[in-house]
């Protein structure tokens, strides 16, 4: 099994087609995707949602989709995509206040399976005391 195929979601539309997308403006690329069946629209729209360099094109595209198309392209996270989508201007300047108060989000690559050994180190606080858990209540 190739890399790609583990690690990268399959494009709803050909190469060629999302080649025009990403080398149009906001308005031409939803045009153009105005003339997919909405169906294909809307898994485009959540393919490009998530895609960080797609994203915000995925928002606008999502905002020609009816819920119900997202909820099929993107179980329960359509209902958040549509909702974003409903005012794209403004979830995006949301995000963009969020990460100039948070950072940037970091990236991180996908995998085929889970691996301890991957999991990120907690790093050194310097603190060395340890917690006493005796004190945590948990309740069930």
């Amino acid at each position: 099994m190739a890399w790609s195929a583990l690690n990268e979601e399959a494009c709803p539309v050909p190469e060629e087609v999302l080649g025009k997308f990403q080398g149009s403006e906001t308005p031409d690329a939803v045009e153009i995707a105005k003339s997919l069946p909405e169906a294909q629209r809307a898994q485009l729209a959540v393919f490009c949602y998530r895609k960080r360099h797609l994203h915000a094109l995925g928002l606008f595209i999502a905002a020609t989709c009816e819920l119900n198309a997202l909820l099929k392209a993107a179980g329960p996270g359509g209902e958040v995509i549509y909702k974003q989508s409903r005012d794209p201007e403004q979830t995006l300047e949301q995000e963009r206040r969020s990460q100039s108060t948070s950072g940037p989000k970091p990236i991180t690559l996908a995998v085929g399976v889970q691996d301890a050994s991957l999991a990120p180190v907690a790093e050194d606080d310097g603190d060395d005391e340890l917690e006493d858990d005796r004190e945590l209540d948990v309740q069930g």
